[in-house]
């Protein structure tokens, strides 16, 4: 009995190494097939193929890989089909089987017995590591040396960079990155070129940035102009800097929109151009850049590249206080922005204190510096049914003398003609002026003209419009509750205009679950 197993281990061994020595069609098929070649230690005591077949289809995991393994190279009177193969380490890898999961990879990997898929074999390949399997890191290693064995170089790349089955190792990560690089994938030369800048060593980050931008590669387009303005790896060119910056700029990279806009902000390599400042810094701002949203805040404070307005600079200094107080105390504190700290705390006394008498006195003090805001703000107080000297037609007067520069003083005038409380209400009038205030950027505005598109209310029905609006207000991270349910319903109905429909689920999901936006009142709670 003992003499017959011996013979069918060895009849089995040498088969499966003659089979991947002949079939493969290159070293790739013949290195991979050493995940299953059996050794003593996997091996059952079996006296006949037919026992091996009957405990393999009672279940035995042991037994099972050894009937995948005939089928797959083919044993005795069994012919080989791949099809069989994958049908018994599949129902060993169910049971937690390390090896026949490394098995089916191999398979998928290969196309024996399923339709090549590389992603499928990467997954199961990571999970059999995961398991314990200490054949397949090894196997890969040698996979990854044969000419045409890319798909090793990125698995294994990714093993030493996140330690699976391996150590962690960064020279090892750089070595399986670079077989890829040299071999045309612009991911790998990209992602190489961030560890080489993450590792200090800027001349082999800026060689492989180049070769991916040349490659179209908008990320290593920007990191290669970020280095070339810095001068770190390379001869500091500006020139060049703002080209590439530029490019990658306009192919929407987020943080190449930041840093040219604080270049033109500053004139730092060029003429100083507040326009164009303003406009890339917009543009990362409301792609919630932090930086570029502190930017923007300064550019409405100062008037520069857009028009000076305290309702906007509070906004978005609102969205980046967090990691601005010190800068925000300073400018609340400064003489030379005297007004705008008013303005605070103006606002601070109307919207926390609710003490509205205090607050008008400091709207008067902006109001007599020429500050438009200061007349919206008395507007409003003056508004507010909780105050007691409220007067709704002084309050529309200064409202309306603020309306024709301010889209705030437009919005909040927009709501007493449609409300009709102290006036002739004026339905038509009040849509007038939220849309002049949606118009010019105020995302409240813009999420309330967007619910009457949904509604039909004061203008007809148009759920296209309103996602568009909504879209608008969100970029500012300013949708109210009402309007992000109304989004979501947008995404419901699958209106063709919107980003991500194919992600429409969790757009639904995450907008309905949308907190109101707190930034304004906690700076202003902070501002003091």
């Amino acid at each position: 009995m003992k003499k017959l197993y011996l013979t069918l281990l060895l009849a089995s061994i040498v088969m499966a190494t003659a089979c991947a020595q002949t079939q493969g069609t290159n070293n790739e098929t013949s290195v991979c097939e050493e995940l299953i070649k059996e050794e003593a230690s996997d091996s059952i005591a079996a006296d006949s193929v037919s026992t091996v077949f009957e405990k393999a289809n009672k279940g035995d995991v042991k037994a099972q890989l050894t009937v995948g393994r005939w089928y797959y190279t083919g044993y005795d009177s069994i012919e080989k089909d791949y099809d069989k193969a994958l049908k018994y380490w599949a129902l060993a890898a169910k049971q937690g089987s390390a090896q026949a999961i490394a098995a089916m990879a191999m398979c998928y990997q290969l196309g024996h017995g399923a339709k090549k898929d590389s992603t499928m074999a990467v997954g199961l390949y990571k999970k059999a590591i995961d398991k314990g399997d200490k054949k397949v890191v090894p196997t890969l290693e040698k996979m990854a040396e044969t000419k045409e064995q890319l798909f090793a170089a990125r698995l294994l790349k990714e093993c030493y960079q996140k330690g699976l089955g391996v150590e962690k190792n960064v020279e090892k990560q750089a070595y399986y990155l670079e077989k890829l690089a040299k071999n045309g994938d612009i991911d790998a030369q990209y992602e190489l070129a961030l560890l080489y800048l993450n590792s200090k060593k800027a001349e082999k980050a800026v060689k492989w940035f180049k070769q991916a931008s040349n490659e179209g590669h908008v990320g290593a387009t920007y990191y290669a102009g970020w280095l070339y303005f810095k001068g770190e790896g390379v001869k500091q060119d500006k020139e060049e800097a703002i080209k590439l910056l530029k490019m990658a700029a306009d192919k929407d990279f987020v943080m190449a929109q930041y840093r040219l806009g604080q270049i033109f902000y500053e004139g730092d390599g060029t003429t100083k151009d507040y326009d164009k400042a303003a406009e890339y810094i917009t543009k990362a701002a409301y792609k919630n850049n932090t930086e570029a949203k502190w930017m923007l805040a300064i550019c409405y404070l100062e008037g520069n590249g857009v028009k000076q307005d305290f309702f906007f600079a509070a906004q978005w200094m609102a969205e980046a206080a967090n990691s601005h107080k010190k800068e925000i105390k300073q400018i609340v504190e400064d003489t030379k922005h005297a007004e705008f700290a008013d303005y605070i705390n103006g606002l601070r006394l109307y919207y926390i204190a609710k003490d509205y008498e205090s607050a008008i006195k400091y709207f008067k003090k902006v109001q007599k510096a020429k500050y438009i805001e200061g007349n919206t703000m008395i507007g409003v107080c003056l508004a507010n049914k909780d105050y007691a000297k409220r007067d709704i037609k002084k309050a529309v007067k200064y409202l309306e003398v603020a309306a024709k520069e301010s889209p705030a003083a437009s919005y909040y005038l927009a709501a007493i003609y449609e409300s009709g409380t102290g006036v002739d209400a004026d339905k038509d009038k009040a849509i007038q002026l939220l849309q002049s205030a949606a118009e010019n950027g105020m995302a409240y505005a813009q999420c309330k003209l967007a619910n009457k598109y949904m509604k039909g209310d004061g203008v007809n029905k148009d759920l296209t419009k309103a996602a568009q609006l909504y879209l608008k207000a969100e970029d500012q991270n300013y949708l109210t509750i009402e309007a992000a349910k109304n989004l979501a319903e947008c995404y419901r109905q699958q209106i063709n205009i919107l980003p991500d429909l194919d992600k429409a689920e969790d757009r639904i999901k995450a907008l309905n679950n949308l907190k109101e936006n707190n930034n304004l009142f906690n700076l202003l709670a902070k501002a003091q």
